[in-house]
């Protein structure tokens, strides 16, 4: 079973503090929230709670109880709020989420969602901004390896406006959800262009955790180009920073993600979001 991006970014933070010698401090467990609503999407929201650091874990099955299947999810527009139906969904990881038919995202809307399970609540709140659409997605081959497929993406920032990105892709028949892509995240400050080439790599394998930017020649791949708040692009830039660094025994990283939630750990995020798929073997650049 694939497992929470959360419970097992902390699981390999715990694993290399233990080798280092370090002693951690014994803690209450906390809910930890993973969610997001996007512009015309239902709000989707994954509960799970930490693993305590003295927990032996053989086995990622075991994981499964730490899944959180009975808490109350309320999403609030601030006009109206909606308790979230939870069920099993094979296509998010964990595969429990809770989610509802009746609300849709909408662009500059704030949403705040409220986690109350076993006497604890966590609370964040998170606005979608304004989608901004990738001008073109080109397919090259690699100049390392010929059987080995680069994408790349044209995007147009307003200079007039703070944006935050992020790029999430699925492969068609490999991929049931969209993992972040590998170097995903631009801050537009560092966009020197109006109009700016971008890398949009694979993700990381979620069998071997293996990052690999590479698409094969035959794949399909839908890119979700999102716009996001600071404090998501915060989180975001934690997690990538530290699920690198915890990989790396000699660097390893004991700091706290920043975190939306209150009263909990994770994120809530609001993405403006634009989908665009690419066939490699119908636009590939020769």
């Amino acid at each position: 079973m694939k497992t929470s991006r959360y419970i097992l970014l902390m699981l390999g933070i715990v694993g290399l503090w233990s080798c280092s010698g370090g002693v951690m401090p014994v803690s209450e467990p906390q809910v930890v929230v993973e969610g997001w609503i996007e512009n015309g999407a239902a709000p989707i929201v994954i509960v799970t709670s930490t693993v305590p650091v003295t927990e032996e874990i053989k086995d990622v099955n075991e994981l499964r109880q730490y899944i959180v299947t009975w808490a109350k999810v309320t999403v609030s527009d601030g006009t109206e709020s909606i308790v979230l139906t939870g069920r099993r969904d094979d296509n998010q990881f964990p595969p429990y989420v809770y989610t509802t038919s009746r609300m849709k995202g909408e662009t500059g809307k704030s949403y705040t969602v409220t986690v109350e399970c076993s006497g604890r609540k966590a609370t964040a709140t998170t606005t979608i901004p304004e989608p901004v659409a990738l001008e073109y997605v080109k397919a090259t081959r690699s100049s390392e390896d010929d059987g080995k497929i680069l994408l790349t993406a044209w995007l147009k920032d307003n200079a007039q406006e703070k944006n935050y990105y992020k790029s999430f892709v699925k492969i068609k028949g490999k991929d049931t959800y969209y993992h972040p892509s590998f170097m995903g995240l631009i801050d537009d400050e560092v966009l020197e262009e109006e109009v700016e080439e971008i890398p949009i790599n694979n993700g990381p394998n979620s069998l071997t955790g293996k990052r690999d930017p590479y698409f094969e020649p035959t794949d399909t791949v839908t890119v979700r180009f999102c716009t996001m708040d600071k404090a998501s692009f915060d989180y975001w830039t934690d997690f990538d920073t530290i699920s690198s660094l915890s990989r790396n025994p000699f660097f390893p990283s004991t700091d706290k993600m920043r975190s939306n939630v209150s009263g909990g750990l994770g994120y809530w995020a609001g993405y403006g979001t634009t989908y665009h798929t690419v066939t490699i073997p119908d636009c590939l650049e020769e």
